[in-house]
């Protein structure tokens, strides 16, 4: 006898009523219950399926007319014609070629903002003018992702780099108050230790042979930001030298590997590199422990006497605190991971910008001996007898400032200043938008070299157009105006021009401690030391001293001989 289905003893859901056309339509009732549960878990996988598709569908549709709008708004931006992307731009990249060679003939043809396809999806925008430069470094508050994703493959966890000014913001003004404060309490003093630090690493290496002056750089720059960072303790660590060198491997691959939109864990060579960032943290921790160990007394002592500044304290008890990288703005303490993340990305960052302007100056003494010689000079007036460094007393040193700033106008950080929206479109003064996303890019070698801002002698070396009356240094110093009786750059179109540090929102918060810190270790250093050339090796820079267009810099082999006080 043949049964019939029995609607009511099917178990029934309001999805099996939406995905059925009611007991009608439900499979034979051969095998029982067990037909309609294979059928619904069919109906229910096709459902689901579905969702997935059409999901799917509407991103990829989305990207679609991002992707055309994208186009749609860039092709409205002078440039050269290219269809997805600039074979140019990619033959520069690929090469290794002088891409601000390139940057400026498509200038020369197409205007002050140019546009360009670094691929099918990337816009990348050129600004030169000065004015245009300045709109776009205010507006463009964001930092390509790639930053925080190398910063972050790095060093882990960390607040402070991240892509998106908004969260980072108050952060950033954190650690601009604690470095102005570390200027006026403790870098005079500290630059003597880094000297003398720097000399006793490099003596066993000097009697034997010479130095490199990126190698000296590289060691002085270390020290200044270790001791900024950690204090006194620094200078006892008996791991500085393998941190130092970790250091180095770390941030040279870094950018490399965080390009790979899915961690190739599948590569020995990555998991190396993770295994020295590894090592890194883990030296980062141990000096962050000797340098909470050496300040806890200290300012245990401090909050009883209303908590005076101390000197020689590092920037990790002002973190800790609450008072330096995570202010009461930004709600409760970040973990201590992340402080250490923030730590080992200060160091990276701080070692590898303040190496590079330490070795320009270096080698321009090199090569200006005469300027040296003023230099000491005006060192020796200024300091008198004293056995410390003061920022009023750098302040006095006109000729060192002003060399420490040609040297970075000639040879910046980077040929590129990079900024991106990552939300909002920028419409500029001049009608020109560029899409959110687009990577905007000055040219700091042409902004710094241009004829119509900075004169016929661009080109040219001479710290002494920043001491004439129309040019002065306190606004890129950010000290007040008549500072010392002094008017350090006051000309608008030249301050807008200087771009080592940046400008606009995303500026570099250590401008001004980088400036008077780097001149502080200069100043003691060339109070003891004569900085020279190698003897063998003196005539092979000959000719670069005649080079006045320095888009590349030697890198002379440097004695360093003692003074007689």
């Amino acid at each position: 006898m043949e049964s019939s289905c029995d609607a009511t003893a099917v178990p029934f859901t309001l999805l099996g009523a939406l995905l059925t056309a009611g007991p009608a339509a439900w499979p034979a009732c051969v095998g029982g219950g067990r037909a309609f549960l294979r059928d619904y878990a069919q109906r229910g996988t096709n459902a689901l399926l579905w969702a997935g598709l059409l999901a799917v569908t509407w991103v990829l549709v989305l990207r679609v007319a991002a992707l055309l709008r994208l186009w749609a708004l860039g092709s409205r931006i002078p440039g050269p014609h290219a269809l997805l992307a600039d074979p140019g731009l990619a033959a520069v990249l690929r090469t290794g070629g002088d891409i601000t060679g390139f940057l400026s003939k498509l200038h020369s043809s197409y205007g002050p903002v140019v546009r360009l396809w670094a691929g099918p999806s990337q816009l990348l925008v050129s600004v030169k003018d000065p004015a245009l430069v300045k709109e776009v470094l205010t507006k463009a508050e964001d930092k390509l992702p790639l930053t925080g994703r190398t910063y972050n493959l790095a060093c882990g966890r960390l607040g402070l780099f991240v892509s998106s000014f908004e969260k980072v913001k108050s952060t950033r003004e954190s650690l601009k108050m604690f470095l102005n404060e570390k200027l006026a309490i403790g870098v005079g003093r500290s630059s003597f230790k880094v000297v003398d630090a720097v000399m006793d690493r490099i003596e066993t290496i000097m009697s034997k042979d010479f130095l490199d002056s990126r190698s000296f750089s590289q060691h002085m720059a270390f020290n200044v930001i270790g001791a900024t960072l950690f204090g006194d303790a620094f200078f006892n660590w008996s791991d500085a030298v393998t941190y130092e060198e970790l250091l180095m491997m770390v941030a040279k691959d870094g950018c490399f590997w965080a390009s790979y939109a899915v961690c190739p864990f599948w590569k020995p060579s990555y998991r190396r590199y993770r295994t020295l960032c590894a090592k890194l943290k883990i030296l980062t921790e141990d000096i962050i422990r000797k340098s909470k160990d050496q300040n806890s007394d200290q300012r245990s002592y401090l909050k009883s006497e209303g908590m005076i500044k101390d000197p020689n304290k590092g920037v990790l008890s002002e973190m800790m605190a609450g008072r330096c990288l995570h202010g009461a703005a930004e709600g409760p303490l970040s973990s201590e991971e992340e402080v250490c993340g923030n730590i080992m990305g200060l160091m990276l960052h701080g070692i590898s910008a303040s190496a590079n302007l330490i070795g320009n100056i270096l080698t321009r003494l090199v090569l200006f001996p005469k300027l040296q010689n003023q230099l000491h000079a005006e060192i020796v007036a200024v300091c008198n007898e004293s056995s410390e460094l003061q920022v009023d007393d750098v302040l006095r040193m006109q000729l060192l400032l002003a060399t420490v700033c040609e040297s970075a106008r000639l040879l910046p950080a980077g040929p590129l200043l990079q900024r991106c929206s990552l939300k909002h479109d920028l419409t500029l003064g001049s009608g020109i938008t560029v899409p959110a996303g687009a990577i905007l890019v000055v040219p700091l070698h042409l902004v710094h070299m241009d004829a119509s801002v900075w004169g016929n002698d661009a080109g040219q070396f001479n710290p002494h157009r920043f001491l004439k009356k129309e040019v002065g240094l306190g606004d890129i110093l950010a000290t007040p105006r008549g500072s010392n009786g002094k008017n350090l750059f006051t000309e608008c179109a030249k301050t807008e021009s200087f771009l080592p540090f940046g400008s606009g929102s995303r500026a570099c918060v250590g401008q001004k401690f980088a400036i008077l810190a780097i001149s502080m270790l200069i100043a003691s250093l060339l109070r003891n030391y004569e900085v020279q050339t190698h003897p063998s090796l003196s005539k092979e820079m000959e000719p670069e001293v005649d080079n006045s267009h320095f888009h590349h810099l030697p890198n002379p082999k440097i004695i360093l001989k003692r003074r007689r006080i």
